[in-house]
């Protein structure tokens, strides 16, 4: 091969280093860029490169008050002439749902992944800054300021009551279970619950699960909760009607359905049963002993129990004590985004049938609004949260103990 030809090999290769060097590695865009509020806006990040993708990308997405940002379906990749030049392009999808309106911008934020020059050969990681991407948030015409709303063309609403209302006493516990399915939303910009009741009545508000249908083209959220009312006063009261208002794009209208009240006969507590008369000869003296060396015994195993408890506790690190640990972490740094995620992630630990403190319910909520409802430009303090969540996991510590205590069995006389 001739000296000329060489030199002309090289200078094309130089050409196409740098033709590849002005192209950037990541991309975001977004196919529109006015949304109503609470309305799935969706926006892409392109990833580009020569040869094969390996492993997934990783992004650093900002945390935006009064904006949430999920991740929907897989990516796909495509070919593309970029630069006289054919590029591979992985596509990540993103929706944003925001509470807010007015311009809003997403800040640049890093992305990671690992790219080859070619189809084989070693990997090699790309770390990229994204450029900003604003967009256009718009509140529906009629909405109240400080509304939530949400925006689908489809929505539809159903109540569950456990037990059926009606005439009941004080100390009855009523469990509504309300269940939110909307297109082009994930569930968890679905509008939570309302916790309202009258005197009389305690409220413990559930906590939402979520569940999304972001896959082969749908995109379908649910959410789910149940609120508690536990009956306190006799009379006639009356658990209220629940509103659900939605913006629908296409008539463009506000639209809303009422879960109806419900009102219940609430009858005072029986009296208390006659206490039994000493002396009556209903319980002999020797089964009294017995209760008694009984109850000794029960003591004294009492705090073998407890040591033995202690030991176990401390010998294993199931995964709610590991995921309790990442919550109250979270709460001490006053990082909402941690604490809603390793929140999920100890509720999954946990029975579907759990009952929170009222506290705890109420640290959850204000941690929800925080991170999904309009921006209030005050910091998220885990305080609180922490505290109740101290609170509940040690009424849960001493009732387990008490429980496995009563399932001691008798000791042989």
């Amino acid at each position: 091969m001739s000296l000329h030809r060489i030199l002309w090999f090289g200078f094309v290769a130089v050409l196409a280093h740098g033709a590849a060097a002005d192209v950037a590695p990541v991309l975001p865009r977004a196919s529109k860029q006015v949304a109503w509020t609470g309305q799935r806006l969706p926006f892409f990040v392109d990833l580009r490169s020569r040869g094969s993708f390996v492993g997934t990308a990783r992004f650093d997405l900002p945390e935006i008050p009064g904006v949430l940002v999920v991740q929907a379906g897989d990516s796909v990749v495509e070919t593309q002439e970029i630069e006289d030049a054919s590029w591979l392009v992985q596509t990540y999808e993103f929706a944003l749902f925001a509470q807010r309106e007015g311009k809003l911008t997403i800040p640049a934020f890093t992305v990671r992944f690992s790219r080859r020059d070619g189809f084989s050969g070693p990997a090699n990681d790309v770390e990229a800054t994204t450029p900003p991407i604003s967009f256009e948030i718009r509140r529906p015409p009629g909405a109240g300021p400080d509304a939530f709303i949400i925006t689908t063309d489809s929505l539809t609403i159903s109540e569950k009551w456990e037990p059926e209302p009606g005439a009941s006493s004080v100390g009855t516990v009523f469990k509504r279970t309300i269940h939110q399915r909307a297109d082009q939303l994930t569930g968890m910009a679905l509008a939570p619950a309302p916790g309202i009741a009258p005197d009389g009545v305690r409220v413990y508000p559930g906590t939402p699960t979520t569940q999304d249908d972001l896959y082969r083209g749908a995109f379908v959220g649910e959410r789910r909760e149940t609120i508690t009312y536990l009956l306190q006063e006799p009379g006639q009261i009356e658990l209220p009607a629940l509103t659900y208002v939605w913006w629908n794009p296409n008539t463009e209208k506000l639209e809303s359905e009422t879960l109806p009240a419900v009102v219940i006969e609430v009858a005072a507590p029986p009296a208390p049963a006659g206490t039994v008369k000493a002396g009556d000869g209903r319980y002999p003296w020797a089964s009294m002993m017995a209760a008694g060396l009984a109850a000794c015994l029960m003591v004294w195993q009492r705090r073998r129990l407890a040591s033995g408890i202690v030991r176990t506790i401390n010998a294993i690190n199931p995964p709610e004590r590991i995921a309790a640990r990442k919550l109250l972490r979270a709460c001490r740094g006053n990082d909402a985004v941690a604490a809603q995620r390793t929140w999920t992630a100890w509720l999954n630990t946990q029975p579907v049938d759990v009952i929170l403190d009222p506290e705890l319910s109420r640290g959850v909520v204000a941690l929800q609004r925080k991170i999904f409802g309009p921006p209030t430009g005050n910091a998220w303090q885990g305080t609180e949260l922490a505290r109740a969540f101290h609170q509940h996991l040690a009424a849960a510590a001493s009732k387990e103990l008490r429980t496995m205590e009563s399932a001691l069995p008798d000791l042989n006389p």
